[in-house]
């Protein structure tokens, strides 16, 4: 890109901290060779008409706080999109980031831009080595055991058979999962069992998995709120009105006071009909209110909040 916007008479801006690192160390090591003044800091882009300059910049994963996507959605400190701009995104979405490369590309587009990306024009080639260089780095280093990595599954296998038709002992090709352990001894490998990797949990001042209940219920509590149904007993059976409690579960208004007050009146008939049967235990009380209540939420809002039965003596 650089070779073509000298040929074109463009002077080149490079934004965004990890490309401007990476044609440092390129240039350094003399695999960049850029003619003297070619390069303009972004603060003189103001000096320059759009036809002069190339704009080099990170974020072709659609990365929120990145160069590009900055620039796409108008949030740049220097550089805005304008009609007539030309966006190249020379990319492949990484699997899981389809959604956020398609609204800066869709960003981008709004602003006026004409983008071109791997599915209209022949604009990427992969970062990744092809098969061919990745037997010559084999045959250069002759491998006594061989541990693919980087890549989804189907790619390490494929890696691993590209090791084995250079001559590498299939006993000694290891294509393992994250956590998987590989123990190193006086130029041998071995598997040895396996640690716990992945995602960890933080809940305040703890560490660790939660269990599955507790973030069921946070789920539901975020969704559609809570009702907590107070009812006080004494030895005859339901002695006051239940009281009915919601948080976020509806807006004040009509008719969300008319659905807390078919609650009351529905936890009240629950719990006369259990004092007419005896029962009293708490466990048991709880379970009949629950049901009631949940059932009668279901079929006048359509809600599942997460219902929540205080039984308490008097």
């Amino acid at each position: 890109m650089i070779d073509a916007s000298e040929q074109c008479g463009r002077q080149v801006c490079v934004i965004g901290r990890s490309m401007v690192r990476n044609l440092n160390v390129a240039r350094n090591l003399g695999y960049a060779d850029v003619a003297e003044g070619t390069l303009v800091k972004p603060g003189r882009l103001g000096d320059l008409a759009p036809r002069e300059v190339t704009i080099l910049c990170t974020g072709s994963q659609g990365e929120p706080l990145s160069a590009l996507t900055r620039m796409a959605f108008r949030d740049h400190p220097v550089v805005s999109i304008q009609s007539g701009d030309m966006v190249i995104m020379s990319a492949k979405p990484v699997p899981g980031n389809e959604l956020a490369v398609s609204d800066t590309v869709n960003a981008l587009t709004r602003a006026g831009a004409t983008v071109l990306h791997q599915d209209i024009a022949p604009v990427h080639v992969s970062g990744h080595g092809s098969a061919d260089e990745l037997k010559t780095v084999l045959a250069l280093c002759r491998p006594k055991a061989f541990i693919p990595v980087h890549g989804e599954r189907r790619m390490l296998t494929a890696h691993a058979r590209l090791a084995e038709a250079m001559g590498v002992d299939p006993a000694r090709i290891f294509i393992s999962d994250n956590g998987d352990v590989l123990e190193l001894e006086r130029g041998s490998v071995k598997r040895n069992g396996k640690v716990e990797v992945g995602i960890q949990f933080v809940d305040g001042l703890a560490l660790g998995d939660e269990r599955d209940a507790v973030l069921r219920d946070r789920r539901q509590l975020s969704a559609d709120g809570a009702l907590i149904i107070v009812a006080q007993l004494h030895g005859e059976g339901s002695q006051y009105e239940p009281e009915v409690i919601a948080r976020g579960f509806a807006p004040e208004g009509e008719l969300a006071d008319e659905l807390l007050a078919k609650v009351r009146e529905e936890a009240g008939m629950v719990l006369d009909d259990l004092s007419r049967d005896g029962i009293e235990e708490h466990k048991l009380v709880q379970s009949h209110l629950h049901d009631a209540i949940a059932e009668l939420v279901w079929k006048s809002s359509r809600r599942r909040p997460l219902i929540l039965p205080v039984v308490v003596d008097v």
